[in-house]
């Protein structure tokens, strides 16, 4: 048996934590993306991924969370867990399972309500998504794993270097042709003030549920 947060019952509600957090940013994403009001940095910088690979957004972002999981691999396999794995295979996957049903709701050509409420969804969905999947803290996702690498590596406090990465993502997404526009600009700033609310009250919660109460949660 296992102790503290690798016992099996940690370990189910954990990944079950998991699959839903990515299930939810999933649908964050894949609403900036339809909405094509501008995405937020890592969302436009994959749109333009698949633009030149031609591939379908979904696929597009599978490759770039497994290029970051080979990197992080490589440089800092310490920060990998299964988090990490269920996050860098899946999300993608969920982005294109999510994409017919969203279409069937806002219609092939959405009205400019429609994109804005995708926009504004979108952004909560992440900010959710994102604050349940690192609530599980069994891994960090490979593009955050890599943020926090580069920032230690450059001895910068961690939300600079995250500054400069989102300006390399969006300079990258205009260069492979990705769509930045306002939405963006709400990405970049509105994801992070939802997330962190919900990853300080959710961590105790899983802590709970995974009967591991003794494990007391720093709030970030």
């Amino acid at each position: 048996m296992g102790k503290g947060k690798y016992t099996a019952r940690s370990i189910i509600v954990r990944c079950i934590v998991i699959l839903v957090g990515v299930l939810i940013t999933a649908y964050g994403a894949e609403a900036f993306v339809l909405a094509n009001l501008g995405s937020d940095p890592v969302t436009a910088f994959v749109q333009g991924l698949g633009n030149v690979l031609n591939l379908e957004f979904g696929t597009a972002m599978n490759v770039f969370n497994v290029i970051f999981f080979v990197i992080i691999l490589i440089v800092n396999r310490k920060t990998i867990g299964i988090g990490t794995v269920l996050y860098t295979f899946l999300l993608g996957t969920f982005c294109t399972l999510l994409d017919p049903f969203i279409v069937a709701v806002i219609g092939p050509e959405p009205t400019m309500v429609s994109r804005v409420i995708l926009i504004v969804t979108g952004t909560i969905a992440l900010g959710i998504g994102l604050g349940f999947y690192q609530s599980a803290e069994f891994g960090c996702g490979p593009s955050d794993a890599f943020n926090q690498t580069m920032a230690k590596v450059l001895k910068m406090q961690l939300r600079w270097w995250r500054m400069i990465f989102d300006v390399i993502m969006v300079v990258g997404a205009l260069i492979l042709g990705g769509v930045v526009h306002v939405g963006t600009l709400v990405g970049m700033f509105l994801v992070g003030p939802v997330l962190g609310p919900v990853l300080n009250k959710m961590a105790p919660v899983v802590n709970k549920w995974s009967g591991n109460e003794d494990i007391e949660y720093v709030a970030k």
